[in-house]
């Protein structure tokens, strides 16, 4: 009997103590910076929220200032929960700021986090804008997530927002539309891809959050059938009166 409760306990010890350290380290907000879109070079930059290369002391935002790639200054911003959104109402959002000193450079900035709330269909708005010095190159903007909770988790098989590529001086576009969330609690990653064709600076923002509330205006037609029936009600009171 003792044996069995002793068991018991050690098993439920264990289990808490699973839950809390991958609760741990599931719930940050990570940064990426890389040269190409799978982020397989080797050369990566990855940063979590609260570590040395984080600039920023605040908890759900992370600031990355470096030189990589060809890109003599470059700034990879990303901002989630509780700073931005909730559990269950997500927003994420990944500034940036790249200055290339070569004639053509690319570079891949991400932001992600995890432990988001919600099975089924998520509504989202994805939006993205900025300037390109020179109108050089070109921006893209993509969203991946919902099919697992694991941070900077993107592939074409979650892939559910794409923007561009964008290019000009000025970069300005937005989408609508709904993710499934086939686990909960998911992950969630902004990515933009920059593409320079000459030396100069690409700024701007993407960011993720839920698609607005659309209010339904009257047609014309339902505003003259309203206009024909208050005169109508109208109409019949003052008759009423008049027999009264």
């Amino acid at each position: 009997m003792r044996k069995g409760f002793r068991r018991i306990v050690l098993a439920v010890l264990a289990l808490a103590g699973l839950l809390s350290t991958s609760t741990k380290a599931d719930a940050s907000v990570f940064a990426a910076i890389c040269d190409d879109l799978a982020c397989g070079g080797g050369n990566d930059i990855i940063v979590q929220d609260g570590s040395a290369l984080d600039s920023s002391a605040t908890v759900g935002a992370i600031v990355v200032t470096t030189s990589a790639f060809g890109y003599s200054f470059l700034l990879d911003a990303g901002q989630s929960k509780p700073v931005l959104g909730s559990a269950t109402q997500p927003q994420l959002d990944l500034t940036f700021s790249a200055t290339s000193g070569t004639g053509s450079s690319n570079v891949f900035l991400y932001a992600s986090d995890t432990d988001f709330l919600g099975l089924g269909s998520h509504p989202f708005e994805l939006s993205l804008g900025g300037t390109n010095s020179g109108g050089s190159g070109s921006v893209t903007g993509r969203a991946w997530g919902g099919t697992n909770n694991t941070a900077l988790s993107f592939s074409g098989a979650n892939l559910f927002g794409t923007l561009g590529p964008m290019s000009g001086a000025a970069t300005s576009g937005d989408i609508v539309g709904s993710y499934m969330a086939l686990v909960s609690p998911y992950s969630l990653t902004l990515g933009v891809a920059i593409s320079r064709t000459t030396a100069g600076t690409s700024t701007g923002a993407l960011h993720l959050g839920p698609a607005p509330v659309v209010t339904p205006i009257p047609e014309p037609a339902s505003m003259t059938l309203l206009g024909f029936g208050l005169a109508s009600l109208g109409a019949r009171r003052w008759r009423q009166r008049r027999s009264h």
